[in-house]
């Protein structure tokens, strides 16, 4: 597609978006309902239906991969149509033309330049908006909602206040609300982990475990571990192709092979080591990574084609036989190839392994889901909304029991029946006829695969997480220390968010570049020190000094 016909394909999306959020703004402009009346009271449940006429919103929401599978628009998720019936209330979802990040915040910083919001935004408000939340409610795109929430939300005040984590992870250092957020059941996890330990990790490594056993190999632990094993997987021809045309290491882009680096104790990006906060890709152990892992790609270990390697390639290349180790989440990659390779050839076992370490130190973790709410990520309700008591009654509907399993497991008869007063996914999601994964055929009725303004139904996990494979995963990948990872929810101040916006925006488009290029042998590993230089340049000492401020703020809340 040549540069003319790229610019015009931008300019059609972009009106389209801002036409039907224009259309989708002004569509209930004249309604009145009896429940818009004003008042002081303060609900203890929300009245179903919520509304006496019919009542539409809108909202912003970015098109979920697993949904996208089987539909276009969320109004064909059946809990959606199910809560209209309840509630009284429309949804016209207003969905992103891509899926891309870089697209979805173009189009949301189009909508915002327009100023014809939707009633409901999800979008992600520290990480994203330029100045933070603090700052998107002074730039009058979005409300504070602590009024809303005491007094049309008695379900999430009640979440909240069912655990001080979620009272602090939901609001800002001046103690502002401002999402409905993804949550998780302080019970969330128990069925799947009893462990006394709170922390489950749903993201790790993965490995062909059939392959060690035929080569003789232990599960690697350490990264000379991993070497060896990954030089016999070059070498000694596992898969029996006669061809030697094994990826020993096979990641799904760059991003994937950035989680290596965590086998030095750092993230690549923020982490505290004790009460400092550090930058991992600023560090001296950062170049201990990037000299191993450029050494690994000299020597065939690591896809040569890593940086270019889309979901579909991935795929292929695991599915065909020629992958030894990746990385992935527990239920969309690791469980859908554990169906779909054994179901193809019986002798393949995958299995995980505990996150990599350096001989000498101890193993980490940086993805935690201890944490009961997500960082910054929610639904806020625009400040050009004429229903938010009626949207934060409809929000709040999510985090009652009834409203919660509606979202998590969907449409009892159709994708769950009740088992002894337990939800039980029935086979048409958990061995979907059309060969679609647990998440994805679940995502014909609910978002509880996903994410969205809800309490996630506790059962769900243990389902999702039902294969002996994934069972054994578990243990494996929580066996790293969590203490290093950041909390969710530490919010820098409104000018404190737009500097680091100015500085980290620079900063993160050099260090993926270079990462890029000194791991492939493009930059030397002896133009390190230059690769600082040119961070401090860019002004990252100020960036963690605003972090660490951010971080000693939230702590003290």
């Amino acid at each position: 597609m040549n540069g003319k016909l790229r610019k015009t394909s931008a300019s059609v999306i972009s009106c389209a978006l801002l036409a039907s959020l224009l259309a989708g703004c002004t569509s209930n402009s004249s309604q009145q309902t009896a429940s818009q009346e004003k008042s002081t009271e303060k609900l203890t449940s929300i009245p179903l239906p919520i509304v006496d006429k019919p009542l539409t919103l809108t909202m912003f929401v970015a098109m979920d991969p697993k949904v996208a599978a089987t539909m276009k628009n969320y109004n064909e998720i059946a809990e959606f149509k199910e809560m209209e019936k309840r509630t009284g209330i429309h949804i016209d979802f207003i969905h992103p033309a891509s899926m891309d990040a870089a697209n979805i915040k173009e189009q949301f910083n189009l909508m915002v330049a327009s100023g014809n919001l939707p009633d409901l935004i999800y979008y992600s408000w520290i990480n994203d908006y330029n100045g933070g939340p603090n700052k998107a409610i002074k730039d009058g795109v979005i409300i504070p909602l602590n009024d809303l929430i005491d007094k049309y939300s008695p379900n999430l005040k009640k979440f909240m206040n069912s655990d001080p984590r979620v009272n602090k992870q939901l609001r800002t250092d001046d103690g502002t609300l401002y999402i409905y957020p993804e949550a998780q059941s302080p019970d969330q996890y128990a069925k799947v982990n009893p462990n006394p330990n709170p922390a489950f990790q749903t993201f790790g490594w993965q490995i062909r475990q059939d392959w060690l056993e035929k080569l003789n190999l232990k599960s690697p632990e350490t990264i000379d571990d991993w070497y060896e094993v990954l030089k016999a997987f070059k070498t000694k021809n596992p898969s029996g192709s006669g061809k030697n045309d094994e990826i020993p290491l096979a990641p799904k882009g760059a991003g994937d092979l950035q989680n290596w680096i965590r086998a030095w104790g750092i993230n690549y990006g923020w982490y505290h080591d004790g009460n400092t906060v550090k930058f991992g890709p600023y560090t001296p152990e950062y170049k201990e990574a990037l000299t191993t892992l450029a050494k690994w790609y000299k020597e065939g270990l690591i896809d040569p084609d890593f940086a270019l390697t889309d979901a579909k390639q991935f795929d292929t290349k695991v599915m065909g036989n020629r992958a030894g180790a990746w990385v992935g989440a527990t239920s969309g990659t690791f469980g859908r190839f554990v169906q779909l390779m054994k179901a193809k050839d019986p002798t393949v076992k995958l299995l995980g392994t505990v996150p990599p370490y350096v001989a000498g130190t101890k193993s980490y973790n940086f993805n935690v889901d201890e944490i009961k709410v997500s960082n910054g990520i929610g639904v806020a309700i625009s400040a050009k909304s004429k229903h938010p008591k009626e949207a934060a009654m409809w929000l709040d509907y999510g985090y009652s029991p009834e409203g919660a399993l509606l979202n998590t497991f969907g449409i009892e008869g159709q994708s769950y029946k009740m088992v002894n007063g337990s939800p039980q996914l029935l086979p048409e999601v958990t061995n979907n006829p059309q060969g679609l994964s647990i998440d994805e055929a679940l995502s014909k009725y609910t978002r509880g695969s996903g994410g969205g303004p809800y309490v996630q139904t506790p059962e769900l996990w243990q389902q999702r997480m039902s294969l002996p494979e994934q069972q054994k995963i578990i243990g494996l990948w929580k066996a790293g220390s969590y203490d290093r990872t950041m909390p969710p929810g530490v919010t820098p101040t409104i000018q404190e968010s737009t500097r680091m916006a100015s500085i980290m925006s620079t900063v993160n488009t050099y260090k993926d570049e270079q990462f890029i290029k000194m791991v492939m042998g493009q930059v030397p590993i002896s133009e390190f020190d230059n690769y600082l230089k040119t961070l401090k340049g860019m002004g990252i000492e100020e960036a963690i000094k605003i972090q660490q401020a951010a971080y000693d703020r939230y702590m003290a809340r």
